[in-house]
């Protein structure tokens, strides 16, 4: 059966970010929603791994659904959809029901992460695929920049990374291997094969700040400028590269300057020696581009909310660990900032 050129693009794209060797034999749960992202993705993979169908691989792939019910019947018939979609491929399936009442992101979020970690650590997986695209990516980096994001947040979003930073989930990767995709693309890839897909209606209201980002802003930029998106994902891939050019310094950094993890202890950069003016391969420990990207993985690991964490706050975050400003201060988040004599300390305030 000769495979339409449109899907067989797509299942090469995939192919070169994640060749099937290296998932084909462990345990692979994939996010499965209902839209053409992740039914392309599940698609994708589950042919991937099949092939050559004389092999038979002695890993496996679990599609995961979080059926929010924000949308009421419409939830649940997406449901209903990956549940045949799932029958149809022979993989099996967990669905979990949320709470309606709670509609924000972050809570949407989070509760479909904690569904993912459960159903990951059921099987005994080794990665959470999920389907993001590069429009997906380029919205992020946009809705970051909006924030006030540093540099490594203009990195967009990482094709790989721990699932966690917590020993609980450091042993689990999320692989998001359709960066390189745009929306259209994979849609037209599924049509090539008859294969329908979902969608949701709900991404259509610009209540959530990332729709509104999709359905107006980025439509808006691409009236003056049509080839906005591929501009920025080429943008963001070289962001990408100079993040993982500095992740060595960031490590360096820490070494130098964190005393201990919980609670998180830092020393005062006015205290320490000053082999940085007389060593030039020394850590430049008074960079305060590198000492708030240290900062923000110190926050990962936490578990600290970055949310709110704008760039203001981490320049002063920098200038009390530098000897300025004030000896105390309460960050977003409830996390609390003392400076004595030789150190800084942060802690969370419900912690």
């Amino acid at each position: 059966m000769t495979i339409p050129p449109p899907w067989q693009n797509l299942r090469d794209a995939i192919e070169s970010v994640w060749p099937v060797s290296r998932y084909r034999d462990v345990g692979v749960v994939v996010g499965c929603s209902g839209g053409a992202d992740s039914v392309a993705l599940l698609r994708g993979l589950v042919e991937s791994v099949r092939h050559p169908a004389a092999a038979a691989p002695p890993g496996f792939i679990v599609a995961a659904h979080f059926n929010h019910q924000f949308r009421g019947r419409e939830s649940d018939a997406d449901a209903d959809f990956v549940r045949q979609l799932t029958e149809q491929l022979a993989v099996p399936l967990e669905i979990q029901c949320g709470q309606a009442a709670e509609q924000d992101e972050q809570s949407a979020r989070n509760h479909r992460r904690e569904f993912f970690h459960a159903v990951m650590r059921r099987h005994g997986a080794r990665y959470l695929a999920l389907g993001h695209s590069r429009d997906d990516n380029v919205e992020t980096v946009l809705y970051r920049l909006m924030r006030g994001t540093g540099p490594l947040g203009m990195a967009g979003i990482a094709p790989f990374r721990p699932f966690s930073d917590d020993p609980s989930g450091s042993d689990f990767v999320i692989a998001r291997p359709m960066l390189d995709l745009g929306r259209d693309q994979i849609r037209e890839a599924l049509r090539s094969i008859d294969a329908p897909w979902r969608e949701d209606a709900s991404n259509q209201s610009n209540a959530y700040r990332r729709n509104w980002i999709r359905n107006e802003l980025v439509p808006a930029m691409q009236s003056q400028f049509p080839q906005a998106v591929p501009a920025i994902a080429r943008a963001i891939q070289g962001q990408r590269q100079w993040r993982d050019a500095l992740q060595p310094v960031i490590d360096r950094w820490l070494a130098a300057v964190q005393i201990q993890e919980k609670p998180l202890t830092l020393r005062r950069l006015d205290r320490i020696g000053r082999e940085a003016e007389t060593d030039p391969t020394a850590t430049p420990l008074g960079d305060q581009a590198v000492a708030v990207e240290a900062l923000r993985r110190c926050w990962q690991r936490s578990g600290w909310p970055l949310r709110d964490m704008g760039q203001f706050h981490w320049t002063r975050v920098f200038e009390m660990l530098a000897g300025r400003g004030p000896d105390a201060w309460t960050l977003p988040g409830a996390i609390e900032i003392r400076r004595d004599s030789w150190a800084v300390t942060l802690v969370r305030r419900d912690g």
